[in-house]
């Protein structure tokens, strides 16, 4: 708990301080990263996400599974996700240390389940309750195929909110504060995107692969 309450004050304190430029280029492959899709694929598409980001459901329930299936599932685009809890915190961190709690092949699945879960996390008036909560967690973690003790073991460990902890604060060393962000093969896709279905990311990705 005492880890967990620092960590919040880093971000409290990193979100109160001026916004950093968005950095030029990130690596868009970093050791630890959550990948989806063929190691050897041409173009990576790096994307900053929060489980509680509400952008970000919309972006991964909606718009994800036709880029998907056109990019990802075809071995043009390799996706690495990376962490960045967003308001409310504790439950953004526990919900990132569940979906790193599974097998790396199962951890789109639990971040899908996560997300359209986040209902369920605004159903009643006021904070979500620890049963909420924990029934939101324990259906992600189930949609991996992860046992009950298996979930425990994960928050029972340090070293599972140290990751969360160690990757949130590269993401604002990044010069990103706000989720879902986007790099193609490091570079950022402006925020001025107007959608971010797969149409809009073609006249980015296309050029890449013609040039490949």
């Amino acid at each position: 708990m005492k880890r967990l309450s620092r960590f919040l004050l880093t971000l409290l304190i990193a979100l109160a301080a001026p916004a950093l430029a968005l950095a030029q280029t990130v690596e868009p492959v970093r050791p630890g990263d959550r990948t989806l899709g063929a190691a050897d694929a041409p173009v990576t598409l790096t994307v900053y996400l929060s489980t509680t980001c509400s952008h970000c459901a919309d972006w991964h329930t909606r718009d994800f599974p036709a880029f998907k299936a056109r990019y990802v599932d075809t071995g043009k685009v390799r996706v690495a996700f990376r962490d960045l809890p967003t308001p409310p915190q504790q439950i953004a961190i526990a919900g990132a240390v569940m979906a790193r709690c599974a097998p790396e092949e199962k951890y789109d699945t639990v971040l899908e389940a996560l997300f359209r879960g986040q209902p369920l996390l605004r159903a009643q008036a006021g904070p979500a309750s620890e049963e909420t909560v924990v029934g939101w967690l324990a259906a992600g973690g189930a949609a991996a195929g992860l046992t009950p003790d298996q979930m425990s073991a994960c928050f029972a460990s340090e070293t599972s909110f140290t990751d969360v902890e160690t990757r949130a604060q590269q993401a604002f060393a990044d010069g990103v504060n706000s989720t879902p962000s986007f790099f193609i093969n490091g570079e950022p896709v402006p925020a001025t995107m107007p959608s971010r279905d797969v149409a809009a990311f073609e006249p980015l990705i296309q050029p890449l692969l013609d040039g490949r």
